[in-house]
């Protein structure tokens, strides 16, 4: 049995902050796209990307601040790994691929005031 460590190469794949409601949102996305010559996108009702680094919220429903999406290569060996750690995860939000792997699950902790979530 070996006893090398396996490395999970965690990236932050975008960082979601949270608004009061979507007056709020749009203020922070103008100042966003306008300070870091971002161009808008993925505008839904729920929130809008300032290019692909902030997800701006329309709501405040996760995390205190919002949230962290970290990218990783295989969020199932991920999950195992944090789960050793004695992290849990929020078993409503698991998203499966097409062939049944999970590729999207918020933890249920927080971190400073931010929820985190694992995605491939």
């Amino acid at each position: 049995m070996s006893n090398e460590k396996k490395e999970f190469n965690y990236r932050i794949k975008h960082i979601g902050i949270n608004n009061q409601d979507a007056e709020q949102a749009n203020e922070l996305l103008n100042q966003l796209t306008f300070y870091f010559d971002l161009v808008p996108q993925k505008d839904t009702p729920d929130k809008v990307f300032a290019g692909d680094i902030f997800e701006v919220q329309k709501h405040s429903r996760r995390g205190k601040n919002g949230h962290i999406a970290l990218q990783t290569d295989d969020v199932e060996a991920s999950m195992a790994d944090l789960a050793a750690k004695g992290i849990t995860f929020r078993e409503e939000t698991i998203r499966r691929d097409e062939n049944g792997r999970i590729n999207f699950v918020y933890l249920t902790q927080e971190f400073g005031g931010f929820a985190i979530h694992l995605t491939s």
